[in-house]
């Protein structure tokens, strides 16, 4: 009798790998821009040159770059940019978070914008949880059919010829 592969077949493979890909994806957005809003140093960001586009919808926003200090004036960064979008050009600072004197980019303090990244990466995450199980499920299943299905072969040969079974009991 050949033995057939009782674990997980190739179409549980398919929502693995997207889960993981974009539960991965949406942590590793999110996670960095967490670190920073909550043990970064915070200042004020002044946009210098901003570029718009249209979003989806076709409303206008502000992509902007512009120079970063700290509010206890230890450092300023110049040429860094702002994550996020503006309706307009930012006349005034802006309150926003660094990593450090070294940092690229600038936060604003929304803990919306990171935690919605992560809550949608745990839902990626959702989906290879749900096929493991489906996969662990399966391959029980397959092998308790198996299994009863040679333990009703036996069965059924010893009860088919009753005398032939008293013969050898007796």
């Amino acid at each position: 009798m050949t033995r057939t592969n009782s674990g997980v077949r190739w179409h549980h493979a398919i929502p693995i790998a997207i889960g993981l890909t974009f539960g991965i994806f949406a942590f590793a957005l999110s996670v960095p821009r967490l670190v920073t809003q909550l043990t970064g140093v915070e200042g004020s960001f002044r946009a210098e040159h901003c570029t718009w586009e249209e979003d989806s919808d076709g409303d206008p926003q502000t992509t902007c770059k512009g120079s970063f200090t700290a509010s206890d004036g230890s450092f300023t960064i110049r040429g860094i940019e702002i994550e996020g979008r503006f309706e307009t050009r930012p006349k005034a600072p802006v309150a926003s978070l660094v990593s450090g004197p070294s940092a690229d980019k600038a936060v604003r303090p929304d803990f919306r914008t990171s935690l919605a990244p992560m809550v949608l990466g745990l839902t990626g995450f959702a989906f290879p949880a749900w096929a493991l199980t489906s996969a662990t499920r399966d391959a029980l299943d397959r092998r308790r059919r198996r299994r009863d299905g040679a333990e009703g072969s036996t069965a059924t040969a010893e009860t088919a010829d009753p005398a032939a079974a008293a013969d050898v009991s007796g």
